[in-house]
């Protein structure tokens, strides 16, 4: 696994012409700044209607728009048997992980700050590198500075997996449901080399001064600090295919790695891993509707009571 392509897929999104959400979904509000205090403005996109609400939180330098776009189904990307998101074709498309939920339900995602290469930010800008339990608050703040119905089924990609994680031990009150797709998972470290951890605290952490970088460290310390995870509703979705060999490195963490630390992330929760076919590191881009369905089983069984 290695954070420096995901910000290759952030660049890649920025750069195409019409960078926006898929419209016309009922229910929508216009995006923008939410005032959370302490002179701060947090990006929040809310499409459609219903109960209960999702809220997205995105991977680490990612944002709320990449999930209102997908891989072309006749994208060459897809025959390779690699993750290669750097070289895909993205579009915006109704399609997407968000618009399809928000024909069902309420669903949110919002900006960390720093996370748009182009430095063209949309939320007030924090000291880097940070901490999960900032974005813990940050989305605790969030959710009541925008008025949003509690409690929420929580959908979150990558590091985002390492922020709900907290959240949800720390504020189980907020929590409905919970939905992890390819996330950082807290068993992470145990499962890596003293080398593969120490380069992935320091890929983690050290992005430069205007863009988002984190704490790993002592984010994962955070977590196991914390309170037990709420047994709702979850899921946890695991991709099938890696980066190319040449794309990685020794200290870069294993496929096998990746895949036992959400197994046992699956366990903690209560449930089973589920394996998407076709699907990069990038899930929601590569399988929109495998991503959309899950979150929409839970949303289902949170309705029905869990």
């Amino acid at each position: 696994m290695t954070w420096r392509r995901i910000a290759a897929l952030v660049a890649l999104l920025l750069s195409m012409p019409g960078c926006a959400r898929a419209s016309g979904d009922p229910g929508d509000a216009r995006p923008g700044p939410v005032d959370i205090g302490g002179g701060r403005t947090l990006f929040l996109d809310c499409q459609g209607d219903g109960s209960p609400t999702v809220f997205v939180i995105p991977g680490l330098g990612s944002y709320a728009e990449v999930w209102n776009y997908v891989v072309p189904t006749d994208d060459p990307v897809r025959s390779s048997s690699f993750d290669v998101i750097d070289r895909a074709q993205l579009v915006a498309s109704a399609a997407a992980t968000q618009p399809t939920v928000a024909r069902t339900t309420r669903v949110c995602a919002y900006d960390r700050p720093g996370t748009r290469p182009d430095g063209a930010h949309r939320s007030t800008a924090v000291p880097q590198p940070h901490t999960a339990q900032q974005d813990v608050d940050d989305v605790v703040a969030l959710i009541s500075a925008a008025d949003l119905p509690e409690p929420l089924v929580f959908v979150a990609h990558s590091y985002g997996g390492l922020v709900l994680d907290l959240l949800a031990r720390e504020h189980p009150d907020l929590v409905a449901g919970l939905v992890f797709a390819e996330p950082t998972s807290e068993f992470l470290p145990g499962v890596g080399t003293p080398a593969q951890n120490a380069a992935f605290f320091a890929d983690s952490r050290d992005k430069g001064p205007d863009s988002e970088g984190v704490l790993m460290e002592q984010s994962f310390a955070q977590v196991a600090a914390a309170p037990p995870l709420p047994r709702v509703p979850a899921a946890v979705l695991i991709a099938d295919r890696f980066p190319p060999p040449e794309q990685l490195t020794p200290d870069n963490y294993t496929q096998a790695q990746v895949h036992t630390a959400n197994e046992m992330l699956a366990a903690a929760l209560g449930t089973a891993p589920e394996v998407v076919p076709g699907s990069g590191h990038n899930v929601m881009l590569y399988q929109p509707a495998a991503v959309a369905d899950a979150i929409l089983r839970v949303v289902d069984a949170v309705r029905r009571g869990g």
